[in-house]
């Protein structure tokens, strides 16, 4: 009786075995999402190719003062703007940042009426503006991932502009020299702009990403807010690219 009690457990011990190594494995195993999800804070370093253009608000050309527009048509140029931003993520889909940065805007009109107490007449010139400003936007990042590589983003953004240069050459049509005139003591001390980016982030690695973005900025209220004044304010269209470092 004792051997067959003892073939008895050695059996029972081998099939608990194979029962217990058949057992599903309930160990959670977290995949490179859980890494993402880990990742609060990014950094993202900004280069914005782009087209800046002026427009009149309210298409307003006022009749009086030394600068008169006779063609509310203006020439814009290609701009290269950059900043850095820091995000913070609020969900799986949602962060929103903020941050810093430098923007230019170099336009041009033609045909415009020019006089001043010191000339004794009106004379048709052709301007040439230059703007630079300090930017903070407030950003929000709508994302999802499209691959394991690819994340799709739509990023609403409003942006508060610090300007410290605006300056207007002007080029008299009858031949006389060019002269200039700086405006940055007259412009507004804020100025805001409304802005949308559509595209998408490349995952180099866990922690580094390129972003490639279209980009459409329109600016709400005028650069310079004065009777007799053009009501000038920018718009910007092209392009949101750079590097993301996400901690």
């Amino acid at each position: 009786n004792s051997i067959v009690m003892k073939r008895f457990l050695i059996l029972v011990f081998c099939v608990g075995s194979v029962v217990a190594k058949a057992q599903p494995d309930d160990k959670v195993i977290y995949y490179e999402d859980s890494k993402v999800k880990k990742s609060r804070i990014s950094l993202a370093l900004n280069l914005n190719p782009n087209w800046t253009d002026r427009r009149l608000i309210d298409e307003g050309t006022p009749s009086g003062g030394e600068y008169q527009l006779k063609n509310d048509q203006a020439d814009g140029s290609f701009q290269l703007n950059y900043g850095l931003d820091v995000f913070f993520r609020l969900g799986s889909a949602l962060r929103i940042g903020t941050g810093f940065g430098v923007a230019n805007a170099d336009f041009s009109v033609q045909d415009a009426s020019y006089y001043s107490a010191s000339r004794p007449d009106t004379i048709l010139v052709d301007v040439s503006t230059e703007v630079s400003m300090y930017t903070i936007p407030l950003k929000l990042n709508f994302n999802t991932s499209l691959t394991d590589a690819f994340d799709l983003e739509v990023i609403p953004q409003i942006q508060m502009n610090l300007i410290n240069f605006y300056e207007n050459s002007y080029t008299p049509q009858n031949g006389s020299a060019e002269f200039k005139n700086d405006f940055t003591d007259k412009t507004r001390a804020v100025t805001y702009t409304v802005g949308i980016a559509l595209g998408g982030t490349f995952k180099l690695t866990d922690n580094w990403g390129l972003f490639v973005r279209g980009d459409i900025r329109y600016m709400v209220n005028p650069l310079i807010d004065e009777v007799n004044y053009p009501r000038e304010a920018l718009f910007n269209l092209g392009l949101n690219t750079g590097l993301k470092y996400s901690f």
